[in-house]
C-alpha cells in the first residue's frame, strides 16, 4: 500500500462494504492494460476485512487505503462517496464498486478518448454487460449513444429509454465540484441519474468506445427488498429527485425542442405514475401529502387521479400477493 501518491490524471475509487466479489474488482483493475490510475480503496466501516483482501489482491501495485469508522453509506450514500471522491485530488475520477468488473482496456479507452476528445466533455460513460455471480454474461445494459445532451438523458430517462448507474460514469472533478457534489437523495435512489444531469449540463455526455464494464447481477448483490420502508422511502427519492430536476429545467436553458416544457411535465408525471405502480399502494398512501405535492408542481394533476393510480397500484398488489400465494400451494402440493 502505497501513501504518496503519484501524479496521474484518473483516480478510481472503491467505496467497499461487501466482501463477496471484493477481489474479482479488483483484480480486474491489476489487468488494465494502462495502469495511469491511482487506486483507493475506501472502507465504509466494514465487518469484513476490506484491507486484507486489497492487500492480497493488489500485491505490489500501488493504492491507498482509508477506512471510515463511522458507516455512511447505509444512511446516506450520497454523502459518503462524496466523502470519498474528497480523498483524492485527480482531475478526472471514476467512482467505480466492490463487485463489478472492468474489461481489461477500460483504462486504455479512457486514456484515448482523453488525448482525442477530452476537451469535449466533463461527463464520461461507459457500456456495460450485464453478468451473473459466476461472471458469465446475461445480459446487455442499455447502449448509449456517442453523445448526449443533458435534457436528451433527463428526458429519455423520464420515459424508460435510459437507465444509468455510478460505476459507468468517469467525470472531470471541476464539474463535480460545480454541481455541488451527489444529491443526497433516500438509499441514494437516482443519485446517479442525478450526477449525470447535472454534470453533463455544460458540455454532451460523450461515450468511452471500445470497452465495457461489467455490472454484476446477483442474489448476493442485489438484496430484493421489497419491504415497505424501503419502498415508502424509494418514493420519497422519486418526488424529491423530480422537484430537483423541475428546478433544473426553469428557464433560462437551452430547449431540447421548441417549447419542450409540457412534454417534460408530461414525462415527468408518467415517470412518477409509474413509479407508484411499481412501489403499490400503502408505500403511496403513506407519502400521500408528498406525492401531491410533487405532482402539483410538475403537472397539476388532480388529487382524484392520483387516488385513482394508487387504486391501480392496489389492484396489482392484491394480484401479486395472489401469484405468490398460488406458487407456495403448487410448491407444497409437489413435496
Amino acid at each position: 500500500m502505497s501513501d504518496a501518491a503519484v501524479k496521474q490524471t484518473l483516480a478510481i475509487i472503491i467505496p467497499a462494504y461487501k466482501a463477496d466479489f471484493l477481489a474479482k474488482a479488483l483484480a480486474s483493475l491489476v489487468r488494465q492494460t494502462d495502469q495511469r490510475f491511482n487506486l483507493y480503496v475506501c472502507d465504509d466501516a466494514s465487518p469484513a476485512d476490506i484491507e486484507g483482501i486489497a492487500r492480497s489482491s493488489l500485491g505490489a501495485r500501488p493504492w491507498h487505503f482509508k477506512r471510515f469508522e463511522t458507516n455512511l453509506g447505509g444512511t446516506s450514500l450520497a454523502r459518503h462517496l462524496n466523502r470519498c471522491v474528497a480523498l483524492a485530488g485527480e482531475p478526472w475520477v471514476w467512482v467505480f464498486s466492490d463487485d463489478d468488473l472492468l474489461d481489461d482496456n477500460c483504462v486504455a479507452a479512457f486514456h484515448k478518448f482523453l488525448e482525442a476528445d477530452g476537451e469535449t466533455a466533463d461527463l464520461l460513460r461507459f457500456d456495460a454487460w450485464i453478468i451473473d455471480e459466476r461472471d458469465q454474461i446475461t445480459g446487455l445494459h442499455t447502449l448509449h449513444r456517442d453523445r448526449e445532451t443533458w435534457l436528451e438523458f433527463a428526458y429519455g430517462l423520464l420515459m424508460g429509454w435510459r437507465r444509468s448507474f455510478m460505476q459507468q460514469l468517469v467525470f472531470r472533478r471541476c464539474a463535480f465540484e460545480l454541481a455541488g457534489g451527489f444529491l443526497d437523495l433516500p438509499l441514494g435512489w437516482s443519485t446517479d441519474d442525478a450526477a449525470v444531469i447535472a454534470m453533463g449540463r455544460q458540455k454532451p455526455i460523450r461515450l468511452i468506445p471500445g470497452a465495457r464494464i461489467r455490472w454484476r447481477h446477483s442474489d448476493k448483490n442485489i438484496t430484493p427488498d421489497r419491504s415497505l420502508a424501503r419502498r415508502e422511502k424509494t418514493l420519497q427519492a422519486t418526488c424529491r429527485f423530480l422537484e430537483w430536476l423541475q428546478g433544473r429545467l426553469q428557464p433560462p436553458r437551452e430547449l431540447l425542442f421548441e417549447n419542450d416544457r409540457a412534454a417534460f411535465l408530461r414525462a415527468m408525471d408518467r415517470y412518477l405514475v409509474e413509479q407508484i405502480g411499481i412501489q403499490g399502494a400503502r408505500p403511496a398512501l403513506a407519502n400521500w401529502n408528498l406525492l401531491a405535492r410533487t405532482r402539483a408542481a410538475i403537472g397539476g394533476g388532480s388529487r382524484f387521479a392520483l387516488l385513482k393510480y394508487i387504486a391501480v397500484a392496489a389492484v396489482a398488489d392484491g394480484l401479486s400477493a395472489g401469484g405468490q400465494a398460488v406458487r407456495k400451494l403448487a410448491g407444497r402440493s409437489g413435496q
